[in-house]
């Protein structure tokens, strides 16, 4: 049995804390609003903490991004477990998505300030290594089913994940999210009927 030693719960116990601050703090703040001084005092940790696990505040941004699209993955698994039938499972998925979306801290930090503050290309690869690879999953399954034809490349799956993207910031700014979400998780779903 691995027992971790008082150093390293405390080093994982303060990065946590630092993850969780930066969290609240780009979620109100914004990227250019947040200061390292100002998360360093929410985690109630010296400015020096956070750069000792964190080399930059984008650094930081993309920690807290990582950990957000985590969550996601973690929210759309237990929200489609048990289901048996693919596009069921994916409409769930889907939903899952939307819903987190209505979260104003997701909504600012991994649709609005993420892709500026890191650039396009390394947000798009970080989406991709969490997001992309459950629509790859979902468009397999339900070919396999035969409800869609088999994909010959990843294309559909990325032309999909734009368009779950665009429906997550439509309902993050919708003035009822919840009728949003309705309403764009059918149309994500006429995209993927479209596709047989």
């Amino acid at each position: 049995m691995d027992v971790k030693s008082r150093r390293e719960e405390y080093t994982a116990t303060t990065r946590a804390a630092i993850l969780e601050a930066a969290t609240e703090r780009f979620g109100a703040d914004g990227f250019a609003g947040t200061t390292v001084d100002a998360v360093a005092e929410t985690a109630r940790v010296t400015k020096g903490a956070v750069y000792h696990h964190f080399s930059d505040k984008a650094d930081l941004l993309e920690a807290v991004f990582i950990r957000l699209e985590e969550r996601l993955v973690t929210a759309v698994a237990t929200a489609v477990e048990g289901i048996a039938d693919p596009r069921e499972e994916f409409a769930k998925g889907v939903d899952a998505f939307l819903y987190l979306c209505r979260d104003p801290a997701y909504r600012r930090i991994a649709l609005e300030e993420a892709p500026a503050a890191l650039g396009w290309a390394r947000w798009k690869a970080i989406e991709e290594r969490y997001f992309l690879g459950l629509v790859i999953g979902s468009l397999e399954a339900m070919a396999g089913a035969g409800l869609i034809p088999a994909q010959t490349d990843d294309l559909a799956a990325r032309m999909l994940l734009a368009s779950l993207t665009e429906a997550g910031l439509a309902v993050a700014s919708a003035s009822y999210p919840d009728e949003e979400r309705v309403r764009v998780g059918a149309l994500i779903m006429r995209f993927v009927d479209a596709l047989r």
